[in-house]
C-alpha cells in the first residue's frame, strides 16, 4: 500500500507540518486482525501552492527534512525504538511558475475576446493580482489558474520538461501496474483561495486520470471549514485585495453547496461520477474562533501559528490510511465529521488513541525540554571531540565515550545529526506551544483579558439592542404613562451600559475593543442574513396557503402565519438598525484611532499561555524562554534568564503532561536512565540513535517506550 498527501494552499501546508510530528510518534499505522499496530512505512507529501515563499510551507518542508535525517539514521540502528518509523518524503510542485502567466491580465494579454470576458468576470483589482502570494481568498482566480496548470501537464511530458506532478502520476501508475493499492488524500481549507479552488480541480483530474484503475485507487479530502479569524486589514480595499474573516462563512457555505450538488462523494465503489471515497470535515463554531496572533496573506511572512484543528486533521488522515474502501469495506465510503466527546481539549479528546497521543507527544516534548535545559551543550562537546564531555558526564559516557578518538569526519557527521535533532525538537516544541496558545477559549480556562472581552461583548450586544429599541420608540411615540415609563427604564439601562462600555473598553484596550465591534458586526450580518432567509420561507409558505393550498388550510392557520411573518419582519427591522449602529461605531473607532490605546494592566495577558488539559502552561512558558535564548547570538543571551528557565523545566519535568497523577519519571530518574543506557550500532548513527532511544524510553511512562 502506498500513501500520498497533497497539501493544497497555506492551510494544507500547516497540516503538513503536523503530519511530520505525527509520524515521529508512529501515529500513522495499520491494524492487523489481532488489533496490533504497525507503522506505515512511507508517506509521500506534495505541497501545492503558488506562493513558493510561504513561511508555513518552508517550515513544514524543513521540519520534514530534519525528521528524515533522524529517521534515516535509525535505518542503521539494530534495535527496537519508539517512533521515527514512517518515512516522510516531502516535495513541492513548482508548476513551472517562472514560465507561466502570473495574473489574469497576463493570461489574456494579446487575446481580445478573453480580455473582454475577464473584464466581465473579474474586477480590475482581481485581474491584476499577482499569483506569487496566493489567491488572497479568491477561489475564482484559482480555478482559472489550476485549469491552465493541469491542462499543460501532457504538453510538459511530451516536451520532456521535469514536473513534480507528472513524477507523482508516473509513480502511482507504476505502483498500480504492480497491483499495489494507492491511497491519496488532499488537504486544505475551503474558505480561502488556493485550497478551495485547487482541491476539487486536482481531485477531478486525478479521478479521471486513474479511472481505469479505480479498484486500486482510493482518494479522500481533508476539508478545513472556518476555524479562526484574521486581524482587520489596514489596506484600502478598493485598491488592494484583502482577506476578511467576515467572508469565511459565506465562502465555506458556497463550497459545501458545491460539494453536495456536484456529487463529490461516491455513492459506492462502482460510482463512475463521484470523486471522493471519503470526505473529512473539521471546523469550529464562530464563538470558538481565535484571532491569529501573527497573520500574513503570503510570502515568507506567512508563518501563522499552528492550531489544534491542524493536529486533529492528522488524526483524520491517519484514519483514512488504515481504512479500506473497496469490497467488504465499501460501506466506509462516506462523509466524516470529527466527533468531540469532551468539553475541553485534553488527552481524553483522542478517545481510543488517548494513550498513544498522550505518551507519544508528551514524551517527545519532555525529551525536548530536557534536551534544551541540560543535554544539548554537553552533547555538542562530544561531537566536537571534547574528552571531558564524552567520558566524565554520566548521560554522555555510554554513547559518546569514544568519540574524542574518532576522525574529524566522524565527529562532523555526529555534529550534523545533533543539529538535525536540535532543529527538529525546536520546531516540534514551538509547534506544541503554538497549539496550546491557540486552543479556543471555549476549550480551556479563559484568561483575565478574555473574560473582560466576553463581558464587553455581552454588554455591547445589549447596549445596541436597547439603542435600536429607543430609536424605534422615537419614531412611534405614544402618550400613555406605561409607554413613557418603559422608555424611561430603557434609557436608564442604556446610559448605565454606556458607562460600563467605556470602562471595559479602557480595560481591554483599543485593539481588543475594535475586535469586539468587528465580531458584533459579523454576528449582526449573519443574524440578519438568516432572518431574511426565514422571512423568504415564511412568505413562500403564506403564498402557497393563499394559492394552491387554499382549500386545505383553514383561516386561523393563515392568520397565525401572517402574524408570525409580521413579527419576523419587525425583528428584521430591529436587526438592521443594530447592524447600522455597529457600522457607525466601527467608523468612529477607526476615526479616533482607538487601536493605539493600550489596555489597562489587568488585561495585559494576551500572549500568556492559559491553563489547559494538555500541557502545563507555566512549563511551556519556560521552554519558550529557553528556545528564545537559543535563538539569540551568544553575546545577546542572558545566563540568568537561561539558567532560571532551565532549572524550572528540570524541576517540573514530570508534571509537563496534564493528568491526575504526575509522571514517575522526573529529571533525576531520566538522567540516571541515560547513564545506564547501552550503545547499539556503530558510528554517529549508532551513537545518536542509542542516546535518543534511551532518552525517549526514560521520559516515557508507558511500557515499551
Amino acid at each position: 500500500m502506498s500513501c500520498y498527501v497533497l497539501a493544497v494552499g497555506g492551510t494544507g501546508n500547516k497540516i503538513l507540518e503536523s503530519l511530520v510530528y505525527c509520524a515521529a510518534i508512529d501515529g500513522f499505522y495499520t491494524v492487523d486482525e489481532e488489533g496490533a499496530r504497525s507503522p506505515i512505512p512511507e508517506i509521500r507529501m506534495l505541497s501545492v501552492d503558488v506562493d513558493s515563499a510561504c513561511g508555513n510551507t518552508t517550515r513544514a518542508k524543513r521540519a520534514a527534512e530534519y525528521y528524515e535525517d533522524i529517521r534515516q539514521a535509525y535505518e542503521k540502528y539494530p534495535a527496537r525504538h519508539p517512533g521515527f518509523h514512517t518515512a516522510v518524503l516531502a516535495s513541492r510542485w513548482n508548476m513551472n511558475l517562472s514560465k507561466r502567466a502570473m495574473s489574469v491580465d497576463k493570461m489574456v494579454e494579446g487575446h481580445r475576446r478573453d480580455k473582454l470576458l475577464s473584464r466581465t468576470i473579474f474586477s480590475r483589482t482581481e485581474s491584476s493580482l499577482e499569483y506569487s502570494e496566493g489567491f488572497r481568498g479568491h477561489p475564482d482566480l484559482g480555478v482559472l489558474f489550476f485549469s491552465d496548470v493541469l491542462n499543460s501537464l501532457e504538453r510538459l511530458r511530451a516536451e520532456g520538461q521535469p514536473d513534480e506532478m507528472n513524477d507523482l502520476l508516473d509513480r502511482i501508475t507504476d505502483e498500480m501496474k504492480r497491483g499495489e493499492k494507492v491511497k491519496l488524500i488532499l488537504c486544505g481549507s475551503i474558505f480561502g483561495g488556493t485550497g478551495a479552488s485547487g482541491i476539487p480541480a486536482i481531485a477531478r483530474f486525478l479521478r479521471e486520470y486513474f479511472r481505469d484503475n479505480s479498484p486500486l485507487f482510493e482518494m479522500a479530502a481533508m476539508l478545513m471549514l472556518p476555524y479562526y479569524k484574521v486581524p482587520p486589514s489596514s489596506q484600502n480595499e478598493e485598491m488592494e485585495i484583502v482577506v476578511k474573516s467576515s467572508t469565511f462563512l459565506d465562502k465555506a457555505r458556497t463550497a459545501l453547496q458545491y460539494y453536495g450538488m456536484e456529487g463529490m462523494i461516491r455513492s459506492g465503489e462502482n460510482d463512475e461520477k463521484g470523486i471522493f471515497d471519503a470526505l473529512y470535515m473539521l471546523g469550529l463554531p464562530t464563538e470558538a474562533f481565535i484571532t491569529t496572533r501573527i497573520y500574513s496573506t503570503g510570502s515568507q511572512s506567512q508563518e501563522n501559528d499552528a492550531h489544534m484543528l491542524e493536529w486533529l486533521a492528522t488524526r483524520c488522515i491517519s484514519h483514512f490510511f488504515r481504512t479500506g474502501f473497496r469490497g467488504k469495506d465499501a460501506h466506509h465510503i462516506d462523509c466524516y465529521y470529527y466527533q468531540w466527546h469532551t468539553p475541553q481539549l485534553c488527552w481524553q479528546s483522542f478517545d481510543q488513541e488517548e494513550e498513544l497521543y498522550r505518551n507519544g507527544y508528551t514524551s517527545l516534548l519532555k525529551a525536548a525540554a530536557l534536551f534544551f535545559a541540560e543535554l544539548y551543550p554537553s552533547l555538542l562537546g562530544c561531537a566536537n571531540g571534547h574528552r571531558k564531555s564524552c567520558t566524565r558526564i554520566g548521560y554522555c559516557a555510554p554513547f559518546f565515550s569514544t568519540f574524542h578518538k574518532k576522525t574529524s569526519a566522524e565527529q562532523a557527521e555526529l555534529e550534523n545529526l545533533l543539529q538535525s535533532l536540535y532543529h527538529f525538537l525546536n520546531f516540534y516544541s514551538n509547534w506544541m506551544i503554538q497549539v496550546v496558545r491557540t486552543i479556543p477559549p471555549t476549550m480551556r480556562e479563559k484568561r483575565i483579558s478574555e473574560n473582560l472581552r466576553t463581558e464587553a461583548a455581552e454588554n455591547y450586544d445589549q447596549l445596541v439592542k436597547r439603542r435600536a429599541l429607543l430609536t424605534q420608540r422615537e419614531e412611534h411615540k405614544e402618550e400613555s404613562r406605561a409607554w413613557q415609563e418603559e422608555t424611561k427604564t430603557l434609557r436608564k439601562e442604556y446610559e448605565d451600559m454606556q458607562q460600563t462600555r467605556s470602562q471595559l473598553a479602557k480595560k481591554i484596550g483599543g485593539y481588543a475593543w475594535l475586535s469586539v465591534l468587528k465580531d458584533a458586526q459579523d454576528s449582526a450580518r449573519e443574524k440578519l442574513y438568516r432572518q431574511e432567509e426565514s422571512i423568504a420561507e415564511a412568505e413562500a409558505s403564506l403564498e402557497r396557503m393563499n394559492g394552491e393550498d387554499a382549500g386545505l388550510v383553514d383561516a386561523q392557520m393563515i392568520r397565525q402565519q401572517t402574524e408570525r411573518l409580521e413579527t419576523m419582519r419587525r425583528a428584521a427591522v430591529t436587526m438592521e438598525l443594530c447592524r447600522e449602529q455597529i457600522s457607525l461605531d466601527i467608523e468612529a473607532a477607526i476615526r479616533e484611532n482607538v487601536v493605539q490605546r493600550a489596555p489597562e494592566q489587568a488585561a495585559q495577558d494576551e500572549d500568556a499561555l492559559s491553563r489547559n488539559g494538555l500541557m502545563d502552561a507555566a512549563l511551556l512558558e519556560k521552554l519558550y524562554l529557553l528556545l528564545n535564548q537559543y535563538g539569540l547570538k551568544p553575546a545577546q543571551r542572558s545566563s540568568q534568564v537561561f539558567d532560571a528557565a532551565a532549572i524550572e523545566l528540570q524541576k517540573g519535568l514530570n508534571k509537563m503532561s496534564i493528568q491526575r497523577v504526575p509522571d514517575r519519571m522526573d529529571t533525576t530518574r531520566v538522567i540516571a536512565g541515560l547513564g545506564g543506557g547501552t550503545l547499539r550500532g556503530s558510528g554517529a548513527e549508532g551513537a545518536l540513535c542509542s542516546f535518543l532511544t534511551t532518552l525517549l524510553r526514560a521520559v516515557g511512562e508507558e511500557e515499551g517506550q
